[in-house]
Order: structure tokens, then sequence, then C-alpha cells
């Protein structure tokens, strides 16, 4: 994407910490670094893919963006306007432009209410229609068709629906007000593959229908690179790599990236034994109490005594644009 061109999104310095209890009776407090200055921009059209560990701040990221969490410090610019000074009513106007897609199908879909009552319930919230019953269930009908589901089920209940299908009603629901960013937090990681790559490939095709444009959250890596253009790296809290998703796979250029491609399965013995290994020994450290320099230290198989003592600033390494966030990013021509 050219600089040129304007984010739709911009996050800048982004932190979430959480202060918590330990010691003796929990007298003593500590700050829990979930997310600790975070900064990317999304570009309209496109979709951005945050990957990372469990743990890593990633999840947290997504819903602070939409302000489910408040964040402790940082700007949440979209299209020019800091979402974080907004007023709650101020926010929730704007939620019409930012919606969310849930990891869990089912926890995040109301028991009690039809499938038709679940889609319609922003549009009844925002007053779409005013009060319009007619127009209001045309449009959910609509909104049924568009991403695979009868609207001979508009009146059956959650629980009478599989996984792949709950997330179609979530999917339904997020499109209702036609948003222009919508924040898949873990969309399809509880769907079985075959189902994943159903959900993968409607998301592909509502984004070119409506020209949306996704921040997609995942740790399954061929399911991010299968639906983004760009990907982030995420560490413990921080952002280690940015890159489009050819370059990110084919020459990574931070250690932490180049383990996660090499715990991807390969089928092929030939390949596999052609493929260098870059292991990833160890646990991630605490959030409350991360190593001093880069976050990657202690599990990083190339470490020199500059990494043991500062941290590198994510900074561009390649002619297109690839950031990394490592003293001696291994990239070529870099």
């Amino acid at each position: 994407m050219s600089e040129i061109e304007q984010p739709l999104l911009e996050v800048k310095g982004l932190k979430k910490h959480y202060e918590i209890s330990k010691g003796w009776l929990g007298k003593e407090k500590e700050k829990l670094k979930a997310v600790d200055g975070v900064n990317f921009k999304v570009y309209r059209g496109e979709t951005f893919g945050i990957v990372g560990e469990s743990g890593c701040g990633k999840s947290t990221t997504g819903n602070a963006i939409l302000r489910l969490l408040e964040a402790t410090e940082g700007e949440i610019l979209f299209e020019g306007k800091d979402l974080r000074t907004l007023t709650p009513e101020q926010m929730r106007v704007k939620r019409k432009d930012i919606q969310m897609v849930f990891q869990d199908p089912f926890s995040s879909l109301n028991p009690r209410l039809r499938v038709s009552e679940i889609i319609a319930e922003p549009l009844r919230s925002h007053n779409i229609f005013n009060g319009n019953k007619q127009e209001l269930k045309k449009r959910v009908r609509e909104l049924m068709d568009i991403v695979g589901l009868s609207s001979s089920y508009e009146n059956r209940f959650p629980h009478e629906f599989s996984g792949g299908q709950r997330q179609r009603i979530g999917i339904a629901r997020a499109l209702a007000l036609q948003p222009k960013l919508i924040v898949c937090d873990e969309a399809v990681s509880a769907l079985d593959v075959s189902i994943q790559s159903q959900i993968l490939n409607l998301l592909s095709n509502l984004q070119k229908e409506f020209k949306l444009t996704y921040i997609f959250i995942g740790h399954g890596l061929p399911a991010v690179k299968h639906i983004s253009d760009r990907i982030a790296v995420m560490y413990l809290g921080k952002i280690v790599e940015v890159a489009n998703k050819d370059q990110l796979f084919k020459n990574p250029g931070h250690p932490y990236t180049k383990g996660l491609l090499s715990s991807i399965p390969i089928p092929d013995p030939t390949m596999r034994s052609e493929q260098k290994q870059v292991m990833i020994n160890g646990d991630i450290p605490s959030p409350s109490n991360p190593p001093k320099g880069c976050n990657f230290n202690t599990r990083c198989p190339y470490v020199v005594d500059a990494c043991m003592q500062d941290e590198s600033p994510l900074r561009e390494v390649t002619k297109s644009g690839q950031l990394v966030a490592c003293h001696y990013p291994q990239v070529p021509n870099n």
C-alpha cells in the first residue's frame, strides 16, 4: 500500500496493561503488559492479518480497537478520528462502521433469541428502519441469503445450527449495518478444517462484493495467509514483523517468524527434509515480567549481546516495505 494513501485505521502506541496482585495476601501490585506499544496501519479494501501464539495480545488488540476493552495508552485513529476521545454515545454511533466477528460462534449468540432477532438486533439498536417491521424482515432475509443461510431458518435458535452455520449468523449480524471495517477475532479457529475454508471463502467473496476491510486475527498460519494481504506477527504484546503475505512466507526477517513458519506441517517428506528448521525452545516469558532488551531474547537461536540490552524498533528492512523489530534481520538485500 502506498504511504500517500490515507489509512482507514491507524493504531499508534497502543498499550493495554492490567494491574495484578501478587505476594502475601495480594498486597503487592505489578503490571501485566498484554499489549505494549503496538503500531500499524490498515488501508481500505485490504485484509490485515495479525498472527501469534496464544497470549501474545492479538485478541486484546482487536478488542481495544472496538473499545470493548479500554486501552491504557495510545491512539486508535479511524478515518483520522481518535476513537479513544469519543464519548460512549459517540462510540455507539461509530460502531456502525466497525463491527466484529467473534471467535466462539455459539457463546457470541444470545441463546434465547431466534436467528432473525439476532441479525435484526443491530438494526433495531440503531433504529435503521424506524419500526418498519416489513422492511426489517426483508433486510434480515437478505442478510441470511448473502451468507448462505436459508430464510426458512429464521425462527430457529442458535443451538439448532452447526458451528459453521452459527458463524455465518455472526457474519450476517456484523454485515447488517454495512460497516467499513470488520475485526475477525479467531473467526475460524473453533471450526473444522473443511468448514474453515468455507468461511474464509465467504469472507473473501463478501469483501469483494461490499468493498470491506478486515483485520483478521488468528494463530493458524495457513488460514491467515489464505485471506490476508499483509500480516503482522505479534510476540509478547509487541509486533515483531509486518510484511505482505508472500514476502513474509518466502523471506521472514524475524527469528520468531521463522520459527512459526517452521512449525507448519509439510506433508511431502522430501520438501520437509529440505526445509531449514528454526526451533523455538522454552516458554513464553510472563507479560508481567518481560526480559530486558528484545522480548524474544530468551528463546532466540541467534541472540547476541545487543539483544540482551536494547529493544530494536520496528523498522523497514526491504524496498517492499517489510518491517522487522530485530537488530540483525535476516532478509536478503536488507
